[in-house]
């Protein structure tokens, strides 16, 4: 790694054998007097590592995945910040970034409780942040699929869900009727023979039970079977397994709740395991139930690369839309890799008291939208490596506007359901970071043209000085937008009976000069919408040169429904050659229409 940059002004504040370097500059605490910024559990290593890791040759968990791990942005300097929930640390942590001089915030946090954005800390340090020109992306938050359950919100930040990858650590349960399912599990033992052995589901006995808690089988005869266990949380799997093998258990079945359908995760288990979609679960207890000596045997076939076709999907707990603080804006942003994510971990599975025969790993697999973020985030920092003088605004708009709505079999991406993701559940789709960095057009939005929009939010001049940090007068003419009017790269409106509404947005062509872009709209005719764009061609003679456009959604009223949401996409088509071979450039705006 080359030496700091010459803006940098972060410390150090290690006090022991730990030190930064070239790769680490800064590393400091937030957590009071005497607290160092060694990490002692959660997860700021792993997420450090997905968006800047250096390249690890042999990284494994327990032999599983294995392979060259490293980061989005390997080549990228990195800065620790330690904080924990409280206002102060977040707020101080931020402004210390700030100061420090970093270019990009990937902060895997947020509040779960929805506040408005002057109540919100880390929409009012992102806002700190982006008057810098610093770029600030965030999780999207874990409580999905729950609907209006998005966090970190504000049109200001990059709002990150959770998407699956093509690699799973498989655990086939064969049934006694030679139905195979595939699940998942970190514990591939290389000496276990499987063998067709009693099932029993304690769920017949007590509700606790039913989920394996600590105690609840001590009275139930389990030896030398496979028992089923219904998952409530990924954090809670290994524990269940550890009830069962106390009590004399062969094997476990982890069932996963309806909700979180096929998203299933490898854990760490203490015993052969399994950890089985929603479906697959229904077909293990359909087979229970028709006979009266049901068997099963787990085996293993370790890591599997390719097999899912239907990857990306979007994860089961990747928060969803709309956006409950401002819906005029579609959050989730964007989906990115956030499910069985092999990075960096300071061990702690000894520290739980659950282990696979005391081994260590400097290495974990985790999901959470916690993983996803850190991914945009290295992305963001190879656009504006590419592009240092872009702004957030144009970084975020490059990432929207690019990104993929198919999976790997070439079907619309879909969720844990098995059924097509809506835009609330993946926002734009699945970032596509070489196509991010060269997007041909972007929307900007300087930091001042955030506070017309909040003053149309119902804002008080108070509650937007809070976050603006200077004075405002929300009463003067023209000084407050439709939430819609926002020159943001997507669209969220609400269309009543009969009703027409019109935005202006403006674009800046940072592709190819003299060249020309043809507006057309897909999806929404038939959902009921129909679409105008004035002008319809857009003619560019230099780079970096600005275009306006406007567009009017106008409601049909004799268009069927199925939904009471209808979506499709804005797209501004390019024939000029780009510099990756493409013929041409699609500059895609997803839109979002809610009838009321």
């Amino acid at each position: 790694m080359p030496p700091p940059p010459a803006k940098w002004r972060g410390r150090c504040d290690f006090n022991g054998k730990q030190t930064c370097n070239n790769k680490l500059l800064g590393a400091r605490s937030f957590l009071g007097a005497g607290d160092t910024p060694v990490e002692k559990d959660l997860h700021g290593s792993h997420t450090a590592s997905e968006a800047a890791g250096s390249p690890v040759e042999g990284a494994n968990v327990f032999g599983q995945a294995n392979g060259t791990a490293m980061g989005i942005a390997p080549k990228a300097h990195l800065a620790m910040y330690k904080v924990d929930e409280t206002d102060s640390s977040v707020l101080a942590a931020i402004d210390a970034a700030i100061e420090d001089g970093v270019d990009v915030l990937s902060i895997s946090m947020g509040n779960l409780v929805h506040y408005p954005f002057f109540d919100d800390v880390f929409v009012l340090g992102a806002f700190r942040a982006i008057q810098k020109g610093i770029f600030v992306s965030c999780s999207a938050g874990n409580g999905g699929p729950l609907p209006s359950s998005v966090t970190n919100s504000a049109p200001w930040i990059l709002t990150v869900g959770a998407s699956t990858i093509d690699r799973e650590i498989r655990a086939t349960v064969t049934l006694g009727n030679n139905v195979e399912l595939h699940g998942q599990s970190l514990f591939q033992p290389t000496n276990f023979h499987p063998k067709q052995l009693p099932i029993v589901d304690p769920s017949t006995y007590s509700a606790s039970a039913a989920f394996c808690w600590e105690g609840s089988l001590k009275n139930i005869d389990v030896k030398g079977k496979i028992v089923i266990c219904q998952v409530v949380s990924t954090a809670l799997i290994t524990a269940q397994g550890q009830e069962v093998k106390d009590n004399g258990g062969a094997g476990v079945i982890l069932i996963n709740r309806a909700e979180d359908g096929d998203t299933t995760s490898p854990e760490p288990h203490v015993l052969p395991a399994s950890n089985l979609g929603y479906k697959d679960g229904l077909r293990v207890l359909d087979y229970l139930n028709s006979t009266s000596s049901p068997t099963a045997a787990i085996s293993f076939q370790g890591t599997l690369i390719g097999k899912s076709k239907i990857a990306p999907q979007v994860a089961s707990f990747s928060s969803r839309g709309p956006n409950l603080q401002s819906p005029g804006i579609l959050k989730p942003d964007i989906i990115g890799p956030g499910v069985n994510i092999l990075a960096a971990w300071v061990n702690i599975l000894a520290a739980w008291g659950v282990s696979i025969d005391n081994a260590t790993t400097p290495f974990s697999v985790e999901s959470g939208t916690s993983m996803s973020c850190p991914h945009l985030s290295g992305v963001a920092a190879l656009i504006k490596s590419a592009h240092p003088r872009w702004s957030p605004a144009a970084i975020r708009s490059a990432i929207l506007t690019t990104a993929y709505t198919f999976d790997l079999s070439g079907h619309p991406i879909s969720n844990e359901q098995n059924v097509s993701a809506t835009v609330f559940d993946m926002g734009s789709g699945h970032v596509n970071p070489s196509k991010a960095l060269n997007p041909g057009l972007v929307y900007d939005i300087e930091p001042d043209d955030y506070i017309p929009y909040l003053c149309g939010l119902g804002y008080s001049d108070k509650q937007v000085r809070m976050i603006v940090q200077r004075k405002v007068n929300c009463s003067s003419p023209g000084s407050s937008i439709p939430e819609a009017q926002l020159n943001y790269p997507t669209f969220s409106i609400s269309l009543a009976r009969g009703e027409n509404q019109t935005y202006t947005r403006t674009v800046t062509n940072v592709g190819q000069p003299n060249s020309t872009y043809y507006g057309k709209v897909r999806s929404l005719e038939g959902a009921g919408v129909a679409v105008t764009i004035v002008p319809s061609e857009i003619k560019f003679k230099e780079v970096n040169e600005k275009a306006s456009y406007s567009v009017t959604f106008t409601r049909l009223d004799n268009v069927a429904r199925s939904s009471d949401v209808g979506q499709g996409s804005l797209v501004w088509s390019s024939l000029a050659a780009v510099a990756d071979g493409d013929d041409r450039y699609e500059v895609v705006s997803t839109i979002a229409v809610n009838f009321v």
